[in-house]
């Protein structure tokens, strides 16, 4: 999970989009004059700089200028090899023969073995990867390498409904990182067209282009036109900030999704809305909180006006969830999950406390000599329109009787994997696959797993199972009963999608699926 907006994603393709005046990915840019260093403001620090145990967004933006995946899935285009040349794939089994002359940044060759190993170093449960169970099965799976045929094969004992988009989703590191990921730290240890030149934490990040680079995805190498030649990445934690170094050309390419677009529109940038930030509360179902009772959880969810919140907390920009997958995913498009989601009903999640033993004292809730108190867990980075949402969600439990307590956390993955202390969390998770969520809701409980909300549903696991063993588009209806499931049982509470506005001075770039900048893409 990331340690900050969380984005686990994997899919297919996604529907076209495009910048206005954006030069195709692997064609020279139109401007030949235009500099071969540009800036990149991103608003969290990236933390650890390992691609295998950091999935935060700011943590795969970083990782992705040094490491590469299997697959290239950029939005609007058919999947292109990324390390892969070719691959054959079923519900169970995906086989990638890799391109000749991979070379990690350290020079030493790419091989099948390699990537195998790879996938074992964040498999292995000393690692503790958040990828683990979501880009790869937690269990089941058998990878064979072959050195000579340059193929990796990967066999699951259980069917998945998208193994491809999965487990061509997963970065790779080199050897010298398996045998040493602490390395990981300072140096880059992966295929990717850049390599990390300077690092000063919590401040930037620079990569210089690879000169060896050779095999990136649709053709690009280090010879590209266009391509730049340095990224910095600068961290800005303000999104004001950010808008006003894009207008002043302090930066060349930053994220923007308040009212601060209002402004920057107006001027000739390159620019692209995306769906961005989900609004998800989900409910800690540990034994021992008040959120563990599953009557409880649900008046909760009664008690909380989704479309208030949801309209206040993406500044009246956003459109409401009807998945727990974002609308930027081309797969399973018609689900809709609405008609399971509690409905805003202040007196009825009254009563239902009221039977759950949690009766008025005055104006708070009390249970066994105990005050309902809840802590209500959020992202320390959020902008002003979430910090108003979940002011307002506070508001509406405080009118039945339930003191939340907003909380932010600059790091709340590390709350929530360590089993700390939270009892609701705003978790602005965005997934464009529906079988991401399997691993999301399950395995062991945290610090020995990833199930951080201690799910517990045998329904949920039992739907996970039917929808896994079909293919693609038929895994649909299966996949969309299996969230169905966990918004009845009151584990996650879907609000408002909040929209992203990528915007590029001087500078094009494409997305992958996952929503991030494809590096490959850049032309400036």
């Amino acid at each position: 999970m990331r340690r900050g907006p969380i984005a686990l994603a994997g899919m297919l393709g996604v529907s076209a989009l495009a910048l206005s005046a954006c030069s195709t990915a692997g064609e020279p840019a139109a401007n030949d004059d235009t500099p071969k260093v540009i800036t990149v403001a991103l608003a969290a620090d990236p933390g650890e700089l390992n691609p295998i145990t950091n999935a935060t967004e700011a943590g795969q933006i970083v990782s992705a200028y040094a490491y590469e995946t299997l697959v290239d899935f950029t939005s609007g285009k058919d999947a292109a090899g990324a390390l892969a040349e070719s691959w054959t794939e079923s519900t169970t089994e995906v086989s990638f023969t890799l391109k000749d002359g991979i070379l990690c940044a350290d020079g030493t060759p790419l091989t099948a073995s390699d990537v195998k190993a790879s996938f074992e170093y964040a498999a292995a449960e000393e690692t503790g990867s958040p990828f683990k169970g979501v880009y790869f099965p937690a269990s089941g799976l058998t990878i064979e390498a072959d050195d000579d045929a340059r193929t990796v094969t990967f066999t699951s004992e259980q069917a998945q409904s998208f193994l491809l988009g999965t487990i061509g989703l997963m970065p790779v590191v080199c050897a010298a990182a398996v045998e040493d990921p602490s390395a990981l730290a300072t140096t880059s240890l992966g295929t990717g067209p850049y390599a990390l030149a300077d690092s000063a934490p919590g401040q930037s990040y620079t990569f210089e282009l690879r000169d060896d680079y050779t095999w990136g995805p649709r053709g690009v190498t280090s010879e590209t036109e266009g391509l730049p030649a340095t990224v910095t990445i600068e961290i800005v934690e303000n999104e004001t900030t950010i808008a006003n170094m894009l207008q002043s050309g302090d930066v060349q390419v930053g994220t923007v999704a308040g009212a601060d677009r209002d402004r920057l529109d107006a001027l000739d940038l390159n620019a692209l809305q995306v769906p961005d930030r989900p609004g998800l509360v989900f409910f800690n179902q540990n034994d021992g909180r008040p959120t563990g009772d599953p009557a409880v959880r649900q008046a909760l969810a009664s008690a909380i006006d989704r479309d208030a919140v949801g309209k206040v907390s993406t500044g009246g920009r956003g459109t409401e969830l009807k998945t727990l997958v974002s609308s930027f995913s081309s797969v399973c498009t018609t689900a809709d999950a609405t008609a399971v989601i509690p409905a805003f009903d202040a007196a009825a999640a009254g009563a239902a406390l009221d039977a759950a033993g949690w009766t008025l004292s005055g104006d708070v809730r009390r249970k066994d000599g105990k005050n309902l108190e809840l802590v209500l867990l959020y992202p320390g980075n959020v902008d002003e329109s979430v910090v108003s949402g979940i002011e307002l969600i506070q508001q509406q439990l405080a009118e039945v009787g339930v003191t939340a307590t907003p909380t932010p956390s600059p790091a709340y993955t590390d709350v929530i994997f360590g089993g700390g202390d939270w009892d609701l969390i705003w978790a602005p998770i965005a997934t464009t696959l529906p079988n991401t969520w399997a691993g999301i809701m399950s395995g062991e409980f945290p610090p020995n797993g990833g199930n951080w909300t201690f799910n517990t549903n045998e329904e949920f696991f039992a739907l996970t199972a039917q929808a896994q063993a079909l293919a693609g588009e038929e895994s649909c209806d299966a996949w969309t009963a299996a969230q169905e499931s966990l918004i009845a049982d009151a584990a996650v509470l879907p609000f408002y999608e909040s929209t992203g506005t990528f915007y590029g001075d001087g500078v094009t770039f494409d997305l992958s699926s996952t929503g991030l900048i494809v590096p490959t893409s850049l032309r400036g």
